[in-house]
């Protein structure tokens, strides 16, 4: 057991599984012939720090405690859905003030000269917990967490929520915070890479960048294997900005696909895209960093679409966010089994055209559903969650009264709204305090360029509504463009989205390569608006009118019900 310089006890514990719904199996996966988990392990022990390797009960981690004994490394076994118990496991003898070190096994760039920083700055600022992740400027998956034994004691005790256990930080973070360091000397560029083993594709690439070094694996520095990342010639030039998100890399944008499967949008002049180019925007997002898609059973060839490109090998790439049928024939006084047969259908049709036994994340495409038909939609949407065909389930929402009663569903995972920079309705108090509520639920904000209007630079294609002049909007629009010193209007409006910390994922929906090519580049190489620019904004232009920000009430409506 190493100490600190004040004689404080220092030990890394790595958390480590096999059973990955992304890439089963990951943690054994050889990188110059040593498994993943172990390597990660001897990187940073390097005869410097205890290691510890915590995972689960689960039959499936049979072979990894075999392996990782194998390698020398201790391990203990603990519940499969509550992490947070197997960290107090693997720390059971340590004294409260010791410090803790967390590590994924998944994440083999760390080595010891990195742990070493974290640590120094832990005793230097005496921190509770303290933690370097992608947020910090690293490349995604070179992370490490530093807290105290006996806060991590105390999380175990008084953490009550599901998400709270599943995940070691949340509990902490949201009693004591959360410090965060700066690696110096880290180019600005690292930030765009991805060295964590999530899929098949990631594995491949960080399996490289070993081979390329040719030494020893174990020995080789972090900032080496970071320099050479920086040279895989499959890294695409920009890469979307990424976080982690409930224990997930999330991607800031969300490939919106209604457009790729049916005639979409107020301003799309150029139609639904051929079946190729459809397939070659999915690939692109795909190689510039995008974790998820989003799509719907309503949304005609678009899962189609999507699932001719996952049969391909890049299922494990992305997570699939869907919408169950709107179910507009079925009658409200269907009885249950003939609900049940529609919802089976639905899902079922999904899974089909996507060329995947399960869906990731389903959402509700009417928030009615939550309730109607006595309960029945739902109640047969967390069946089939609890079977496996569905991962997580969430609601597509159109009004604030509708987001409250979601997030009032502590089955509901995930909340789609609508939201743009004249949009105002979601910054309502009460909605925020919901959702500071649920930090377990996952926010993706659809049309933020307003179905394609704050993209055209004419007024004309703007619709006729009551009390709304398009010329004085957009005048104030570029006026704002010049004083906050963005390119366009399209920049502005998507990094004032960005500035929201409250959205996770940003669900944009293109008809052209070179647009999402141009989307990329802007979250990439530009910051979002900060609060006060945010504030800017709110003082500058009023929030639009129910009949400008709701396209549902656009006169001569081209375009489908949005979301």
């Amino acid at each position: 057991m190493v100490t600190g310089g004040n004689g404080m006890k220092i030990v890394v514990v790595i958390q480590a599984r096999m059973g990955s719904s992304r890439l089963p199996g990951k943690s054994l996966l050889p990188i110059c012939g040593i498994p993943v988990a172990v390597l990660a392990a001897k990187r940073v022990q390097r005869g410097i720090y205890e290691v510890r390797m915590a995972t689960t009960i689960d039959p499936s981690d049979d072979v990894l405690v075999e392996t990782a004994k194998g390698g020398g490394i201790p391990i203990v076994r603990g519940p499969v859905d509550d992490v947070l118990s197997r960290f107090v496991q693997a720390t059971a003898d340590l004294p409260d003030e010791a410090l803790v070190v967390r590590l994924t096994a998944d994440n083999v760039f760390p080595d010891a000269d990195f742990i070493s920083l974290i640590l120094d700055e832990a005793l230097k600022r005496d921190a509770i917990c303290l933690v370097a992740t992608h947020e910090s400027g690293l490349p995604y998956g070179l992370a490490a967490w530093v807290f105290r034994c006996g806060v991590l004691r105390e999380a175990a005790q008084k953490a009550t929520t599901r998400y709270q256990r599943e995940h070691v930080t949340p509990w902490i973070k949201s009693v004591y915070g959360a410090q965060s360091i700066r690696i110096p000397d880290v180019p600005k560029e690292w930030g765009a890479l991805r060295c964590t083993i999530d899929t098949l594709e990631d594995y491949e690439r960080v399996e490289r960048v070993f081979r390329m070094h040719g030494g020893d694996p174990v020995s080789v520095p972090w900032r080496t294997l970071c320099e050479l990342l920086a040279e895989v010639s499959d890294t695409p030039m920009f890469r979307v900005p990424m976080r982690e998100v409930n224990g997930i890399p999330h991607s800031i944008l969300v490939l919106g696909t209604a457009q790729l499967g049916m005639e979409y949008g107020w301003a799309n002049t150029t139609g639904c895209p051929s079946e190729k180019e459809a397939e070659l925007i999915i690939e692109k997002a795909i190689n510039h960093g995008v974790t998820h898609v989003d799509t719907a059973r309503a949304y005609g060839d678009s899962e189609r679409r999507i699932g001719l490109v996952l049969e391909r090998g890049y299922r494990s790439s992305l997570t699939i966010v869907s919408k169950l049928d709107p179910l507009e024939s079925l009658p409200p006084d269907a009885p249950e089994w003939c609900v049940r047969n529609a919802v089976d259908a639905s899902v079922l049709r999904s899974c089909r055209e996507l060329r995947t036994p399960y869906i990731d994340v389903l959402l509700v495409h009417r928030a009615s559903h939550l309730d109607s038909h006595n309960g029945s939609i739902w109640k047969r949407l967390r069946e089939l969650r609890n079977e496996g065909v569905i991962g997580d389930l969430g609601v597509s929402v159109q009004s604030v009264s509708e987001a409250k009663r979601a997030l009032a569903n502590h089955d509901v995972k995930y909340l789609q709204l609508p939201f743009n920079i004249l949009d105002r309705r979601w910054l309502d108090p009460a909605l925020q305090e919901s959702l500071r509520s649920r930090p377990d639920v996952i926010v993706h904000a659809r049309s933020p360029l307003l179905q394609g209007l704050l993209a055209v630079d004419g007024p004309t294609l703007w619709p006729q509504v009551p009390g709304v002049d398009p010329r004085r909007l957009l005048s104030k629009l570029r006026a704002l463009v010049g004083h906050l010193g963005r390119r366009d209007v399209v920049d502005l409006a998507l990094a004032y989205v960005r500035g929201q910390k409250w959205i996770h994922g940003i669900v944009l929906g293109v008809e052209k390569v070179e647009q999402l090519t141009d989307a990329v580049k802007l979250m990439s190489t530009t910051a979002p608006l900060t609060p006060a620019e945010c504030k800017i904004v709110e003082q500058e232009i009023e929030g639009g009118s129910e009949e400008l920000v709701n396209p549902a009430l656009w006169p001569c409506r081209k375009q489908m019900r949005g979301g």
